[in-house]
């Protein structure tokens, strides 16, 4: 699998199948069989990136654009996607009575970002029957919601399909207006939240808590512990905050109840999944940019969602607080966080708000005639989107089922893909692919430099 006479990088060998698995996707999507009519190299290349990246923008109506074909394509895409390529490679490997060896081990541990090599393989395991598991009880939650609105076998496609695309914090959906107005239909919609909620916690979660189920664990790990609390936190604090903005807005002349739902999902899509109850042009200014911070702090480490993650942002919050206090310890559970994970987190905050201002700047470049008749916000909205895999997107000016990115140039859209593909792999696995640290075996006197 690997060249004996080059180093092993796991990142640089997680990229190159990361850019097979969308190449082998747009090939698919172009082929007649996929399409209702024939589609662009770039748009097929965009649907391709956005799936296996479980974002969701489109540049396609999925509902009427792509045959039953095309969908399934896209489906496996999000699937692989989301789960990972490794948890896929282990299942096949299982299949043929082999374990995998030490160099997939390590792309398992680079891939899920996961401390140590122990037990990768029930790890890998658990991801699979843990996603199956979910999965199947979101189909048997949906399916009688969707059936007081399709027939019978649509009905069970659309649980299908919706079910894979909310695990995996998808967003995409094989519905033309998403699943708007489903705030009416509390089984669709706050099943689908609940299945963003659980695949955003990040596999480790899941299996810690599965584990003191069977009571083989005793006791959470610290950073279960910190992605329930920030998790938790943003849930509640961003639902009361868009009740709030929206109170006399969208969710004017709607029952309480529905009002709840509707800023209760509003707030967990944001996470990284994408979908929409009520139309997201619609929202208020301060909502949308209250939405942007949202999809910018994204889900929690491996699981299948993008963003900075809720443990960077976490580690970042009390960082702040340790120097506020003129504290040397970060703190946080009575636990230490070490200096270097400190610094992973301010990292990956630097990177990814330098890639993700570029990004804006150069879309204001090549799509002049968007941002002179929308502005910036839908621009920034759209790019942020990219980012946290996320697939919110204030509409296109021409189709509104579709995402923002459907008007943009060829240029524009290579932006948002090459910004979803970096929402996914994640910064510090590009930085990893791209640079070759080496520690100088000498240091420069100190300097002095006024700050402030």
């Amino acid at each position: 699998m690997f060249s004996k006479t080059r180093k092993f990088s796991p990142a640089r060998y997680i990229l190159i199948v990361y850019f097979s698995m969308i190449a082998i996707g747009t090939l698919l999507l172009l082929l007649p069989i996929s399409t209702t009519h024939s589609t662009s190299p770039i748009n097929a290349l965009f649907t391709s990136t956005s799936a296996f990246c479980v974002t969701g923008l489109i540049v396609k109506d999925t509902a009427i654009d792509f045959t039953l074909f095309g969908k399934i394509v896209i489906l496996v895409l999000i699937q692989i996607g989301g789960l990972g390529y490794m948890s896929f490679s282990n299942f096949l490997l299982v299949l043929f009575r082999r374990r995998p060896n030490l160099q997939q081990i390590s792309l398992a541990k680079e891939e899920y970002g996961l401390l140590t090599m122990e037990d990768v393989v029930g790890f890998l395991k658990s991801i699979l029957i843990t996603a199956f598991v979910f999965e199947f009880v979101g189909v048997f939650l949906l399916f009688p919601g969707f059936l007081k609105v399709f027939p019978l076998k649509e009905a069970l496609n659309q649980a299908v399909f919706h079910s894979i695309s909310a695990f995996c914090n998808a967003g995409f959906s094989t519905i033309s207006n998403n699943i708007s107005g489903f705030y009416k239909n509390p089984l669709v919609s706050l099943t689908i939240a609940f299945l963003v909620i659980v695949g955003g916690l990040g596999f480790f979660v899941i299996r810690e808590i599965h584990l003191k189920i069977k009571g083989k664990h005793h006791f959470f790990s610290t950073h279960s512990k910190l992605v329930f609390i920030i998790t938790g936190i943003l849930i509640i604090f961003s639902t009361a905050i868009i009740f709030g903005l929206e109170y006399n807005n969208v969710l004017w002349g709607k029952s309480l109840i529905h009002k709840l739902i509707i800023s209760f999902f509003t707030a967990v899509t944001p996470r990284t999944a994408g979908f929409n109850v009520v139309t997201t042009s619609l929202l208020t200014p301060t909502t949308l940019l209250f939405l942007i911070l949202a999809m910018y702090i994204g889900a929690s480490p491996g699981g299948t969602g993008g963003g900075i993650k809720t443990t960077t942002f976490g580690a970042l919050l009390l960082w702040l607080k340790s120097k506020l206090l003129l504290r040397e310890d970060v703190t946080v559970i009575k636990r230490r966080i070490s200096t270097e994970t400190i610094n992973k987190a301010l990292l990956i905050f630097l990177l990814t708000l330098l890639v993700v201002v570029i990004s804006t700047l150069l879309l204001t470049f090549t799509e002049k005639p968007v941002y002179n008749m929308r502005g910036l916000l839908p621009i920034l909205f759209e790019e942020v989107s990219a980012f946290g895999t996320v697939g919110l997107s204030m509409g296109s000016g021409h189709l509104s089922t579709l995402s923002l990115a459907a008007d943009f140039s060829i240029w524009g859209k290579l932006i948002i893909i090459f910004t979803m593909i970096f929402g996914k792999a994640g910064p510090l696995m590009i930085a990893a692919t791209i640079f070759k640290g080496r520690e100088m075996d000498y240091r420069y006197p100190k300097a002095k430099i006024l700050i402030g």
